[in-house]
């Protein structure tokens, strides 16, 4: 089983990063489009990459949108300035904690996988916030085997990556220094679900390709 995400004091840790002025400028380079349940991808990718870091696993249950919604508002706010003045924005970040809470799982993002498992720029865009270039990629459903996770950027970079089974088990997570704008990374998944893969970079930098690519061994297996 992948290990679940706990955070570390002694590891550069984003989530302290993602406050104040930068989380003002966490815009959207393309227009929100819908996903299941009526959540917007631009509300689901700011909670995965500015929110989930400190709820991920709190699995509470429900909460009452009569008793909670005003003071998840104020939470919000607090830490995510642009959401001022957006109540549709509020609701659907305040639907996500609730999917959050009472599946333990987070909120399903919908997203086309490439029948190679090739991303380009085209598609990754659409889950990216265009100032600080944090990614959340819905990757589909990996089977358990060997894989190796190729990533192309538009520039060299430091990076944090994660990669995250729905139910919050982590199969990747390296801070890691790109070469010629390219990182290589072998991983293995042990469950098969369905995962998405999560990127912080300490200076904002455009990912252009993500690739996976299933061992010889593991497509073998899974035919």
């Amino acid at each position: 089983m992948g290990k679940k995400i706990r955070p570390r004091a002694s590891q550069w840790n984003p989530s302290r990063v993602l406050t104040g002025a930068m989380l003002a400028g966490a815009l959207f380079s393309c227009t929100a489009f819908a996903a299941r349940n009526g959540a917007f991808t631009e509300s689901v990718i700011i909670f995965n990459t500015v929110c989930a870091k400190c709820h991920e696993a709190e699995c509470s249950g429900r909460l009452s949108f009569e008793e909670a919604f005003d003071a998840s508002t104020r939470h919000i706010l607090r830490h995510y300035g642009p959401a001022s003045g957006k109540q549709w924005m509020q609701k659907e970040l305040f639907e996500i904690l609730n999917h959050m809470k009472e599946k333990c799982a987070y909120y399903p993002l919908q997203g086309p996988v490439p029948v190679k498992r090739d991303w380009g720029s085209e598609i990754l865009d659409k889950y990216s916030t265009l100032l600080e270039r944090n990614y959340f990629i819905p990757l589909g459903r990996l089977a358990p085997g060997e894989y190796r996770l190729e990533l192309e950027l538009a520039r060299d970079a430091r990076l944090r990556v994660q990669l995250i089974s729905e139910q919050f088990d982590m199969a990747v997570e390296e801070c890691v220094d790109s070469t010629h704008r390219r990182i290589t990374l072998p991983f293995r998944i042990e469950t098969a679900g369905n995962y998405y893969f999560r990127m912080y970079p300490r200076q904002p930098v455009r990912l252009t390709r993500l690739v996976i690519t299933a061992t010889e061994k593991t497509e073998q297996m899974s035919k």
